[in-house]
């Protein structure tokens, strides 16, 4: 059996959409962050870090989100949710899915971490909110995400007109923007996740 240890809306509902879009079976086994079940030995000798997700099959245990969306489509190779290997339409595939872990994640968590995170939540103890962290992220994050409107400016996804998982990495990204309340300069990405809340994994992962 499959597990998935979640906790929404974290970056634990990419490797639940992956999950979903795939139509694999699976358990999903919440890990209370604002508990601090992530701190106990049992799931840290899950995930060494304590954060989330992390997903036990027959076969492997692994963690990080994007990897596990990407492991996950590769075993479905027959879905098409992945260019084929080598080619460059899966160079690009990389890119963007890189791009969202690399990128545009960290600008968005320096945001939240300084506007929206809750202080009894923030790592060390007594740990304050710094509005210019908050600002540094919020140009970072401007950088990064008019970058991504320009590639998905005339088509309906990162790979042109044919859903992948690097939209479902990236859109991700979108959706915690929006959360934050990043995209309201972005009139593509909103439409971009316009696009993807249509899906009925989608759906089934953020409602």
């Amino acid at each position: 059996m499959t597990v998935l240890y979640e906790f929404p809306p974290t970056r634990s509902n990419r490797a639940k959409w992956a999950l979903e879009e795939l139509d694999i079976s699976y358990d999903g086994e919440t890990v209370d962050l604002m508990k601090g079940e992530q701190n106990e030995d049992t799931y840290r000798a899950i995930q060494p870090l304590g954060v989330v997700p992390a997903l036990k099959t027959d076969s492997y245990t692994m963690f990080e989100s994007a990897a596990i969306v990407m492991q996950l489509i590769d075993e479905q190779a027959d879905q098409g949710l992945a260019p084929k290997p080598g080619s460059a339409e899966r160079a690009h595939y990389y890119q963007w899915a890189l791009f969202a872990t690399g990128e545009i994640d960290p600008a968005i968590m320096m945001v939240f971490d300084n506007t929206m995170r809750p202080l009894e939540a923030m790592n060390p103890p007594g740990t304050q909110h710094d509005p210019n962290m908050a600002e540094k992220g919020r140009h970072d994050f401007a950088i990064r995400a008019a970058i991504l409107s320009d590639e998905l400016e005339g088509q309906d996804y990162l790979l042109g007109n044919s859903f992948s998982g690097a939209d479902i990495i990236v859109g991700h990204s979108c959706f915690m923007a929006v959360f934050v309340g990043l995209l309201d300069d972005f009139p593509v990405l909103q439409s971009y996740c316009e696009r993807l809340k249509e899906r009925p994994a989608n759906q089934r992962v953020y409602g």
